[in-house]
């Protein structure tokens, strides 16, 4: 499915002409923070990316995040986990801080779990990775239902971080309530 949508928000595939827009928050140090290293792609990689397939295939999504009247929030990406088939590992980014903090991120999280998990994908856990200074994400992915799985250590742009590991399985998300009665539509 190219577009998901929710009530305030379309996840949408990466364009051919959305490539500039990716590389110029790929250079945006404030579109990371404290929790991420920027990229750095230039236009070129993008285009490079773009024609291999990088953004869209069988085993990897991302989508570009946005507000209903178009304007660009981010972007939320999903891949198969390369040992699990069951296994999705989900990374969210809302580029600019003033839009962080409004629920555009939990909506995005929201909606595309409800995708994953009701689409005959056969995803059986979802993963996601934040850093241990994130509190905002953290406290999210509690309200979203994850469970706290376990600290690590990563390599992030050749800089050694320290995260959390949370998860969300199948048989937890059927259980809630979040997710049973959550009509993305209203």
């Amino acid at each position: 499915m190219d577009n998901i949508f929710s009530a305030r928000l379309v996840l949408r595939k990466i364009d051919e002409k959305d490539l500039a827009l990716i590389s110029d928050w790929s250079q945006l140090e404030s579109a990371y923070g404290s929790f991420l290293s920027a990229e750095h792609f230039s236009l070129e990689d993008c285009r490079v990316k773009y024609k291999s397939n990088y953004f869209w295939n069988d085993k990897s999504k991302t989508y570009i995040i946005e507000l209903k009247d178009k304007q660009p929030l981010g972007t939320i990406h999903y891949w198969v986990n390369r040992d699990n088939d069951n296994l999705v590992v989900v990374s969210l980014k809302i580029i600019e801080a003033l839009m962080r903090g409004k629920g555009y991120g939990t909506e995005a999280q929201k909606c595309l779990i409800k995708h994953l998990f009701e689409n005959n994908f056969n995803y059986h856990k979802i993963e996601m990775y934040t850093d241990i200074d994130n509190i905002p994400e953290q406290r999210c992915l509690k309200k979203l239902g994850f469970t706290f799985i376990d600290s690590v250590m990563y390599d992030d742009m050749d800089k050694k971080r320290v995260g959390n590991l949370y998860r969300l399985t199948l048989q937890e998300f059927a259980g809630m309530a979040l997710y049973k009665y959550y009509d993305e539509y209203k």
